[in-house]
């Protein structure tokens, strides 16, 4: 399950762009469980979230395992994502993004 921040444009972007590719389980913040999935508001919304049994993942590790699953030239990158150097390049890159999601598309809240 992948739980993103619901009133950010550029994360609703991106989980309908997911939800187009596969059937990866995507849900807003506002409509999950957060408590019982070990979540905060403030984690959802500094961070998207790869939900699997009692394992979690932030940020560029949950997109390296949305990409993993998507398979193909997706997968191949979600691998890379997951060995330095890559791992370092998709770590500042989502901060870069994250920071900037608002230029992105519209307003986040």
């Amino acid at each position: 399950m992948l739980v993103y921040d619901g009133d950010c444009v550029f994360c609703c972007r991106c989980a309908r762009w997911v939800a187009e590719r596969s059937d990866i389980e995507l849900i807003a913040d506002g409509d999950a469980d957060l408590e019982g999935l070990g979540l905060t508001p403030s984690d959802t919304k500094r961070f998207v979230w790869w939900v699997d049994n009692d394992r979690k993942l932030s940020g560029h590790k949950a997109v390296g395992k949305v990409l993993l699953s998507l398979g193909g030239a997706w997968g191949l990158l979600g691998t890379a994502m997951k060995v330095p150097p890559v791992s370092w390049l998709g770590a500042l890159t989502y901060r870069l993004v994250a920071n900037n999601r608002h230029r992105f598309g519209g307003g986040c809240g």
